[in-house]
């Protein structure tokens, strides 16, 4: 009887070890994945464009404030930044940055914004309605490596007001004269990661904590934290001033040569359905 009980503390104990040596194994593929498995993602990515889609919650969004004033609310509805839009031709300065805007409306149907970083020119903006109120289309215009880029977005009205912009507007279709672009590093045993249309750097350790996104036109507080799921597969936890705005999933083909990015806002009253990009290793 005693040798069958000391059998089964050795048993249990035996048990609890390996329980013990999986879960420290899986921490530190978490925490420190090898140089082959980071090596899956460096590189430089061209999205091909025919395989984007896009979700419900990719939307612009106008609104009016107590005062019937018109506003541009920007990022997730988790943490959202609310602009004003004075159509007076004269800059003034963005909540939280160093950027000035400029917002002119030429019709009553076409509509301008520039944006600029102490005093130089960082992207024109330029949206048309259609006659029937129905339509957006929005046209960002910026030098990307000196070559100019033009980024084609149309939206449809969805809420507000029947005519002018202001409502929600969700997109539809999405098209650049350069494809966008993704550059990844290998720092050590962390990622940096670099965007070219709209410029954003970020450096991270695949451990979950929170990291901050720079670039001249990043809206203030934007964070992102990465996690290891596999040796194909980082997740990419969003915030903006400690609050949850998405999570995206970047995964890697088997063959290594396309990265898909899938993204899901977390705003309350966004659609769960996900956004899609797919990248192609140059």
């Amino acid at each position: 009887m005693h040798a069958e009980r000391l059998s089964i503390r050795l048993s249990i104990f035996s048990a609890r070890v390996i329980t013990l040596a999986l879960a420290s194994s899986l921490l530190c593929l978490a925490q420190t994945p090898s140089k082959a498995t980071l090596g899956k993602f460096v590189g430089t990515w061209k999205e091909n464009e025919s395989k984007r889609k896009l979700s419900p919650s990719n939307t612009l969004k106008f609104q009016r404030d107590a005062q019937g004033n018109l506003e541009e609310r920007r990022g997730s509805d988790a943490r959202p930044l609310i602009q004003s839009v004075r159509f007076d031709g004269k800059p003034y300065s963005v909540e939280s940055s160093k950027n000035t805007i400029v917002w002119k409306q030429i019709d009553k149907n076409h509509f301008e914004r520039t944006i600029f970083q102490n005093g130089k020119l960082l992207a024109t903006r330029r949206i048309q309605i259609s006659d029937d109120g129905k339509v957006l289309t929005e046209d960002t215009e910026a030098l990307v490596d000196g070559k100019k880029v033009v980024v084609t977005m149309q939206f449809r009205r969805t809420t507000g007001e029947a005519q002018g912009l202001a409502a929600v507007w969700q997109a539809v279709s999405y098209h650049s004269t350069i494809p966008n672009q993704v550059t990844i590093e290998a720092m050590g045993d962390r990622l940096k990661v670099s965007t070219g249309q709209q410029p954003s750097v970020y450096t991270a350790a695949l451990d979950g904590k929170p990291v901050p996104v720079t670039g001249p036109a990043i809206i203030s507080g934007t964070m992102v934290a990465l996690k290891l799921i596999d040796s194909q597969t980082i997740e990419v936890a969003g915030s903006r001033e400690g609050v949850l705005t998405y999570k995206q999933t970047i995964a890697i083909s088997a063959d290594g040569k396309t990265l898909t990015a899938t993204a899901v806002s977390l705003a309350p009253n966004d659609s769960r359905e996900p956004s899609v990009t797919v990248f192609e290793k140059q």
